[in-house]
């Protein structure tokens, strides 16, 4: 090393001769330029000695980055990170509620269907001047009373597509004009319209109800779909916690490994057998992995705020100020799937597959309903109707002003119960059948919607091929990406291996003197991305083995989780 050294001063000094000479030559040769009066002349170059912060070595790491509670620690496997999601994460509410508004649609389309009894009670006094010899009344004004109550009662038939009503009037008359003084008039009537053609086998609100019942069928499986896409993603950034939370655990050993290397060097220049450039070398590095460490620690919390978004229910939440440890098991599980029982699975599985179902069954209901507008309208109606009449017949003066009680068939004197009795009999019944045509000349409406359900259908068909064929690229490449990542975890372990070997053998030969503060520091570099490379290949496999999960539609199942989107679940807890 002496031998080296003067080596290296001979070096120097002939290069300052060298430069002197040239110097020297240029300077009687050429005269050199006048510095500008302006100028001021430039400062000596001032060289700081080399020195070593005094906490480089003592400087205390923390453990992690203010925003967490120190005595708050949640330590979490991949199961409890997936039912918290279930549990409180917003999106997740946001479906069922989207379910249950479905229900509500379907509820709400039925209420057409429910019947309406209806009552009216009117109370009618009127007099007008009586000016005409043919009124009936020998005094000066008309005069009616009417108290009228009558019931109803409507029902619209889904089978059929038809309505009946049923009207039950009641009347009670007071007069100076008729036979009767008082009289009631009850009068009870039954009322059917039936569609024959359009709107038989089904009409606007059976359409809209089957519509809805699809729908919900539709918004369940869409809920599923949304569920496994909120499960995957917790799955990949619960292993990215993790490989953040080793990452910085690597980074700290790295610290550590040049730590020791500068507590190396330090004794090795109190021997005098190193230079003091080298322990400023070694310093470098403990601050540049310290830096790195830091930067760990950010990666570290920027994961934890990931897996807290998609597991907490509100600001509010517990969770944000807790810090999150995953234990789940850290290692290479074997894929036994084959590739085409995967692409299977997928079809049979995938909520996208599954949503076609309900699209397709609303399309076929859209093609019958248009269809059947297509057709002429034509709607039976028929009525029954029976009344009865019962009152105290009225006096009016004869030729000699004697009152004369008016000439009435005994039938008809009695109260109401005397009203009711001729209503029972049926005496006096009205029958009206009749028909109602409508036969429009073109129907383009109707025709244009109906081409229009049937494209839709075929467009189905082609949206159903085209997601099956993305559904297979999904699956081989997710399917790919499980073999890719265990073949570069295997080459990784091995790489690792041998760094751990490099930097042994370069620490041993340092130690006697064949090696140098550059090498060891290089070789614990490539030890620290040997091992980090390590990790992000096993991080990418588990990464890998979860999106193949999602891509065949497995998720729920490899994690032995039920949900419930509340399709299936008695709509009356849920009203308003």
């Amino acid at each position: 090393m002496k031998f080296g050294l003067c080596n290296a001063l001979a070096h120097c000094l002939c290069l300052l001769i060298l430069t002197g000479s040239f110097s020297t030559r240029v300077s009687a040769q050429t005269p050199l330029p006048q510095p500008e009066p302006t100028r001021s002349p430039s400062p000596p170059l001032s060289i700081q000695p080399l020195s070593i912060q005094a906490d480089t070595l003592t400087q205390r790491m923390p453990d992690h980055l203010t925003g967490v509670a120190a005595d708050k620690v949640v330590r979490w496997t991949l199961k409890d990170s997936i039912l918290a999601a279930l549990e409180k994460n917003p999106d997740i509410e946001i479906g069922r509620q989207s379910v249950r508004l479905a229900q509500f649609s379907i509820l709400a389309a039925q209420g057409v269907y429910d019947p309406l009894a209806s009552s009216t009670l009117n109370y009618n006094w009127q007099r007008t001047p009586n000016f005409s010899q043919f009124s009936g009344s020998a005094q000066d004004f008309l005069q009616n009373t009417s108290l009228t109550y009558n019931f109803g009662y409507l029902q619209a038939v889904e089978r059929t597509g038809g309505s009946y009503q049923i009207n039950f009037n009641n009347a009670r008359n007071t007069s100076n004009t008729a036979n009767l003084a008082t009289y009631y008039n009850p009068a009870l009537t039954l009322a059917l319209t039936q569609p024959l053609q359009r709107n038989f086998a089904i009409d606007a609100n059976r359409h809209l109800i089957q519509i809805n019942k699809k729908k919900l069928d539709l918004s369940d499986a869409q809920f599923r779909q949304q569920v496994i896409q909120i499960i995957a993603s917790v799955e990949q950034v619960y292993w990215d916690l993790s490989f953040a939370i080793r990452s910085e655990e690597i980074q700290r050993d790295a610290l550590k490994l040049a730590e020791t290397q500068l507590r190396n060097n330090q004794e090795q220049v109190k021997a005098g057998t190193l230079a003091q450039i080298d322990v400023i070398t070694a310093a470098t590095q403990v601050e540049t992995v310290r830096q790195q460490v830091f930067q760990a620690m950010q990666a570290v919390a920027q994961a934890e705020d990931a897996l807290k978004l998609l597991t907490v229910e509100g600001t509010t939440d517990e969770l944000w100020i807790s810090q999150i440890v995953p234990v789940e098991s850290f290692e290479l599980k074997p894929l036994t799937l084959s590739l085409p029982d995967a692409l299977q699975l997928a079809l049979d599985n995938r909520p996208e597959i599954n949503q076609f179902a309900p699209q397709k069954e609303i399309n076929d209901i859209d093609v019958k309903y248009f269809r059947d507008q297509t057709k002429p309208q034509v709607d039976l109606t028929a009525s029954y109707g029976v009344v009865g009449v019962g009152g105290s017949a009225a006096s009016f003066p004869d030729a000699n002003g004697v009152l004369q009680p008016a000439k009435v068939s005994p039938v008809f004197i009695g109260g109401y119960g005397t009203a009711l009795d001729s209503l029972a009999k049926n005496s006096f019944p009205v029958v009206r059948v009749g028909l109602n045509l409508a036969l429009p000349l073109h129907n383009r409406t109707a025709q244009a919607n109906l081409g229009s359900a049937l494209e839709t259908g075929r467009q189905l068909d082609t949206q159903l091929r085209k997601q099956q064929q993305t559904i297979q690229s999904d699956v081989r490449t997710a399917y790919h990406a499980v073999e890719a990542a265990r073949l570069s975890y295997g080459a990784a372990r091995s790489a690792r291996a041998y760094a751990e070997q490099q930097l042994s053998g370069e620490q041993e030969k340092f130690s006697v003197g064949l090696s140098t503060t550059f090498l060891v520091l290089t070789r614990q570099n490539d030890l620290t991305q040997a091992r980090g490379v390590e990790v992000q290949t096993l991080t990418n496999y588990n990464k890998a083995v979860a999106d193949l999960q999602r891509a065949i539609a497995a998720t729920l199942s490899a994690n032995s989780i039920e949900i419930q989107s509340g399709k299936d679940n008695p709509l009356g807890s849920g009203r308003p």
